[in-house]
């Protein structure tokens, strides 16, 4: 397969470099990323300002390339011109170094480079990982050995992701489960630090509202989540209850 490999950490980042060297054994691997790390920018794109990237020499393996851009902006510059006439099969994004579960998608920049995938009708798969000892092989190898079933899955509309998420590895990890998308909150505030504004910290709260299928008790729990993502916002059942009301 053809694949374009993204991620919203920057090119240098190992959970990128271990995917992108295990792919690779095995497929035509080409990876784009930020010339920065560019964590909860969500699906934004560069409309006011010039792109421009520049191929870097980091592995034999595969082709690597750093963008002044967003990591939606790697997903659709790679396919729109980097990789032009030549469409990859899927998207990937990862291995990012901190899980994406719940409502955490509405801001990550991983999951949404892999949904912008679908606007380009191509496959997309986004990755994400709990890491504490900055070893991403078991997650890498769990995408490469299971890579094209998971595609299998997906719907051939192409409008939907898999939002995969990994809080822990063996002996730890209790199985991989699909899971829907959860809410998770978070206590946040903003700090002022003398001379340079003002900084968001925070850490997530528990929710009542979460079942025991979602991805946010299920990773609590220590298992590994797979959440299929649509890209379509419509709410259909309040459409129904609307559609008729004349105004």
């Amino acid at each position: 397969m053809k694949i374009l490999l993204v991620n919203d950490d920057g090119l240098y980042a190992n959970g990128l470099l271990t995917l992108a060297k295990r792919l690779s054994e095995d497929h035509s691997v080409t990876v784009i990323a930020p010339d920065s790390e560019r964590s909860g920018s969500s699906r934004s794109l560069t409309f006011h300002g010039a792109l421009n990237f520049m191929q870097m020499a980091v592995s034999e393996d595969f082709e690597s390339y750093i963008l002044n851009g967003t990591p939606a902006d790697c997903t659709k510059f790679g396919i729109d011109t980097v990789m032009k006439g030549d469409k990859p099969d899927v998207v990937i994004s990862g291995i990012n170094n901190t899980c994406n579960i719940g409502t955490d998608i509405a801001y990550s920049g991983t999951v949404n480079a892999a949904l912008e995938a679908c606007m380009h009708e191509v496959y997309g798969i986004a990755v994400s990982y709990d890491c504490k000892d900055n070893d991403y092989t078991y997650v890498a190898d769990f995408i490469a050995k299971n890579l094209e079933f998971l595609i299998g899955l997906l719907p051939t509309d192409k409008n939907t992701i898999f939002n995969i998420n990994f809080p822990s590895v063996p002996p730890k990890l209790k199985g991989v489960r699909f899971a829907t998308t959860g809410d998770r909150k978070y206590f946040d505030e903003y700090r002022y630090v003398d001379g340079r504004g003002y900084f968001i910290t925070g850490y997530p709260v528990a929710s009542e509202t979460n079942d025991r299928q979602t991805d946010v008790v299920l990773n609590e729990q220590g298992y590994a989540t797979i959440s299929p993502v649509k890209l379509n916002f419509n709410d259909t059942a309040l459409y129904e209850a609307v559609k008729d009301i004349k105004l």
